[in-house]
């Protein structure tokens, strides 16, 4: 999978240069002719030498893949995680249906492994376990690394919500990974398993469930507390606060773009292959265009909801935040419009998985216990 995801991104180039270096050569004639043929000899031989390179490379995730130890030569480092998340990202359906060993799937992690939902082993890796516990879901292409996301190089990198709720608020903090690049239907299906498994192993009788989610992780969550309310699952009973985090749920403007610029580019035969690159997006990259979708998406009764917007610039009415929000996700989609509502500002999609003011809004919600209001009949 690793040759492939490469020669994707080379084939559009190969293309391309190729296209180009005909309409040049045929301008200039048979005069070119000689200068033609070792043009293309380098150019097949770069390219071949290209695809090569990542053909071993696979071969060596595969090798590592048969020696039992799967994903660990790249899933040992952080850097390298975020690799294999870019690609489930970018190719993650495709992943599921090969069965490929880089398939993230949907895991609950702990001291950088996936951790077995049963009873013994959350015991084990979780001797104070509180009967509060706090789902945290990133987005499309991150890691449970992600919630430590610093600005800036030169800011050493501070707790993350997890671990501070825990301080605060007595909480135990679970970190979800999963396959961003399957739909999100699949997703919200696995995570609602997921959750169902932890309830029934976990070694204190759960009392309370809160669900943080971050961009896409938002949707996820949104989507899994509606699948367990349609399955009768009984966790969605227990959910008291879902805070959304950026989180698209009329759709990402960047995603519908590359749709839209995937039409453009295939309307020239220059650019043609660009446009089947852009074609080859994840289902997970393709149902953000859209959000959640309208049928099966409620949000759940039980729960109080909360969102929360970043925008670039200072001011709501600057054309920079009403047309771009912040940088991935527009705020008219960020916003349910219902429950708490938190701006941030000047801030952007990223800073939202790790800002002072996101946490104090998340400890301030979370501590209170009480249900939801009733709607008004």
């Amino acid at each position: 999978m690793v040759a492939q995801a490469v020669g994707f991104v080379a084939r559009p180039v190969e293309r391309t240069h190729q296209l180009i270096a005909d309409r040049v050569f045929g301008m200039l004639g048979s005069v070119a002719g000689p200068v033609r043929v070792g043009h293309d000899v380098i150019a097949a031989m770069s390219y071949g030498a290209v695809r090569g390179t990542a053909l071993l490379a696979g071969e060596a995730v595969a090798a590592t893949s048969a020696l039992g130890r799967p994903r660990m030569s790249l899933d040992g480092s952080v850097a390298g995680s975020g690799v294999v998340a870019a690609v489930n990202g970018l190719l993650g359906d495709r992943l599921a249906a090969q069965a490929n060993d880089l398939d993230l799937g949907m895991s609950l992690r702990h001291a950088g492994r996936d951790l077995p939902v049963r009873t013994a082993d959350l015991r084990a890796a979780y001797p104070g376990a509180s009967s509060h516990l706090v789902l945290l879901v990133p987005g499309l292409g991150e890691t449970e690394h992600a919630w430590r996301f610093r600005r800036s190089r030169g800011v050493p990198a501070g707790p993350d919500y997890g671990v501070r709720l825990a301080v605060d608020l007595g909480a135990t903090p679970l970190y979800v990974r999963y396959n961003t690049g399957r739909s999100l239907a699949t997703n919200a299906s696995a995570l609602c398993d997921l959750v169902e498994a932890l309830l029934a192993g976990w070694p204190v009788p759960v009392g309370r469930v809160d669900l943080i989610g971050h961009s896409m992780g938002g949707l996820v969550v949104r989507l899994a507390c509606a699948h367990g309310v349609a399955r009768g699952a009984r966790w969605p009973e227990l959910v008291r606060h879902v805070v959304y985090l950026g989180s698209p749920h009329a759709g990402a403007s960047l995603a519908r773009s590359v749709t839209a610029v995937s039409g453009l580019l295939s309307a020239r035969p220059a650019t043609e292959a660009w446009a089947e690159f852009l074609d080859l997006r994840s289902a997970g990259i393709g149902d953000l265009a859209g959000g959640v979708p309208p049928a099966g998406s409620a949000l759940l009764p039980s729960a109080r909801h909360h969102s929360v917007v970043a925008e670039l610039t200072g001011s709501e009415r600057h054309p920079v935040s009403r047309l771009l929000g912040d940088l991935l996700v527009a705020s008219r989609s960020a916003d349910i419009g219902v429950g708490d509502r938190l701006r941030i500002a000047p801030a952007h999609h990223f800073d939202l998985l790790n800002h002072p003011l996101v946490y104090r809004a998340l400890r301030n919600w979370l501590h209170d216990t009480a249900p939801p209001p009733r709607p008004p009949h």
